[in-house]
């Protein structure tokens, strides 16, 4: 049984599933169903079921922000020893692995795939070691934060350079017609 938001966390602490973000002005739903949401620590993992090109059956996300709420439609999972966040946090989106354990063990909702948690808990996957987890997860983290970087700086250029070189190279190419 997933564990509820007994002690009242507000609604700053309310995640999406979608995003693992804290949703600054919560999500519209009532202060009465506060309670009635789930706990998300960190490194619990989080089931959202819908479905795109990339993940057929839904997906599972890794919550690598801190502990907070979501709403419970969705199924959490908590591991019951020490997993490497930054190795889980791709592992877990990898489809050639989770795909085959998502076809057996979800089922289709009014709006978004369910998880059947009872199936999925009788699967198993290999995975490396946990030394090596943690080093394949440091080289996903530092290639994500080097994507992240020249995002940046891209947007930082097409927002500050690209204007100039296009005004400089455009005046006198055209002339009014009426």
């Amino acid at each position: 049984m997933a564990e509820r938001n007994d002690d009242l966390l507000s609604y700053d602490k309310v995640l999406s599933v979608a995003t693992m973000k804290y949703k600054i002005n919560g999500n519209g739903a009532a202060n009465s169903s506060l309670a009635n949401y789930k706990r998300l620590r960190l490194g619990d993992i989080a089931f959202e079921g819908h479905t795109s090109k990339k993940f057929r059956y839904g997906r599972f996300v890794l919550n690598d922000v801190g502990d907070g709420i979501m709403s419970p439609r969705f199924s959490a999972l908590r591991p019951i020893q020490y997993l490497p966040i930054n190795f889980w946090k791709y592992y877990i989106h990898y489809e050639p692995i989770m795909g085959k354990i998502l076809v057996n063990s979800t089922k289709a909702g009014t709006m978004m795939n369910e998880l059947v948690v009872p199936e999925f808990l009788n699967n198993s996957i290999f995975v490396p070691c946990e030394e090596e987890q943690e080093r394949i997860g440091e080289v996903f983290n530092s290639i994500d934060h080097l994507i992240t970087l020249h995002q940046r700086k891209c947007e930082n250029f097409k927002n500050t350079m690209l204007p100039k070189l296009f005004f400089k190279q455009n005046q006198g190419l055209f002339k009014d017609v009426r």
